[in-house]
């Protein structure tokens, strides 16, 4: 029932990054973890927010309006189905908080892992707003936190792992630029971790630091090209997540908008030797929506 409520809306059709003008100001969408941002990172930018003559939910000019958002995620050489639904709201367009529930179809005979339920409960603050102190090339800068839980407690049980639930922590700084032939939005953060596969297998004893960055660009009207990437990390007792990174297409139709990625985890996949590095690659689809 759960994937059944994933998949319908994900059919549905739910994107953000409204027009054109508000895709310049660089609202993220509501990613895989419940975090604006694109599908595997954050951005320095709150979801969704309140623009000027505009108002917010029901009215208001603290409160923004929500933004929801689907991901489906292939990944057939480790025979994955992931899926996910979010929603994020912003306050005074400065601090967004966040919630995604992720389900983790694993079809594989040897660890028999079957369907993991993965919960995420996020908070950011924009510590400086893009152009600070009149100064054209500063960027957005923000920090944040994701709080996250999982039903699979395997690997804990058996004194792999840790813990099933965990706390990322993140800072992130973002830069549209609008004075090239297209319009470019640059990103790139450091994200601290304990998570086994950003959490869904658990979480580590050790904490581990990870770069990410995203190149987005506007080649024409209503379309983002992009790429995103993420580092490795390694939470302790061989249990380490590879490097992965995507390359995405989004067309953006008002207030809707629909994305398709290829995505890269790595060589490896579930076949390989325990504990798993990487899953081999797939495609991602996703569809969000800015009230």
């Amino acid at each position: 029932m759960r994937r059944e409520f994933l998949t319908g809306l994900l059919v549905g059709g739910l994107f953000v990054l409204g027009d054109v003008s508000s895709a310049l100001a660089g609202p993220p969408l509501t990613n895989v973890e419940g975090v604006g941002g694109v599908a595997l990172n954050p951005l320095a930018y709150v979801a969704n927010p309140i623009g000027k003559d505009e108002t917010g939910m029901f009215g208001s000019t603290v409160v923004s309006k929500p933004n929801i958002g689907a991901w489906h995620i292939s990944l057939p050489d480790s025979d994955i189905n992931w899926e996910s639904a979010g929603i994020n709201i912003s306050f005074l367009n400065r601090i967004e908080i966040g919630y995604s529930h992720e389900s983790v179809d694993i079809d594989d005979d040897t660890l028999n892992l079957g369907e993991i339920d993965k919960d995420n409960f996020s908070a950011k603050v924009n510590l400086l707003p893009e152009n600070s102190f009149d100064m054209p090339y500063l960027p957005a800068i923000s920090v944040g936190v994701i709080i996250k839980s999982t039903s699979f407690d395997n690997l804990v049980g058996a004194g792999g792992l840790d813990d099933d639930s965990g706390e990322d922590y993140y800072l992130v700084a973002t830069k549209t630029l609008t004075n090239l032939p297209i319009p470019v939005i640059l990103n790139a953060g450091v994200l601290s971790t304990k998570g086994y596969v950003r959490g869904v297998l658990g979480f580590g004893d050790d904490r581990d630091e990870a770069f990410f960055c995203n190149i987005e660009t506007i080649p024409i009207a209503n379309v983002i090209v992009g790429w995103e990437y993420t580092q490795g990390t390694d939470v302790g007792n061989d249990f380490s997540t590879h490097s992965m990174w995507d390359a995405h297409i989004a067309w953006m139709i008002n207030d809707l908008t629909l994305v398709a990625s290829y995505a890269d985890t790595g060589n490896s996949n579930m076949s390989g030797p325990f504990p798993p590095l990487a899953f081999g690659d797939g495609w991602v689809i996703s569809a969000q929506y800015a009230f």
